[in-house]
């Protein structure tokens, strides 16, 4: 773990991967020069010409420097960065605990016995919760 203080980077070899872009672009530029065969279009030179015409190259500087600040931020990200202070020890009392209770026309049928009476399901569910929770 890198540790600058109170910022640390988990896996800083992530960091690494940082030139993978400029590396997959110089080895797909250097497979473009291969002809492909096609259709062949007379006035494709045209259009390709009158395209980069119209965009000055200024707007390929600013794509470039935009596309490597994502880039950037994607990897320093993946390094799993992380706010690292000092301890803080946190009480804990008590216990969070969730009771679903079904309260469907079934719970009113009488078929416990509590203290030697008869009592429908319901109200012994709500009577052991209740010592569970007492407990």
């Amino acid at each position: 773990m890198f540790d600058t203080g109170a910022f640390a980077f988990v896996w800083l070899w992530v960091f690494a991967l940082l030139p993978l872009p400029w590396l997959v672009r110089r080895l797909l530029s250097a497979k473009s020069d291969v002809q492909q065969g096609g259709l062949y279009i007379p006035f494709a030179d045209d259009i390709k010409q009158a395209n980069s015409a119209d965009r000055p190259q200024q707007t390929h500087a600013w794509k470039y420097l935009l596309l490597w600040l994502v880039w950037l931020l994607l990897v320093i990200g993946a390094a799993r960065p992380q706010w690292v202070g000092e301890l803080v020890d946190v009480a804990r009392s008590g216990r969070d605990l969730m009771l679903a209770i079904d309260l469907s026309g079934s719970m009113q049928e009488q078929d416990f016995e509590l203290s030697g009476r008869r009592v429908d399901r319901l109200t012994a569910t709500k009577v052991i919760a209740s010592d569970f929770i007492k407990q």
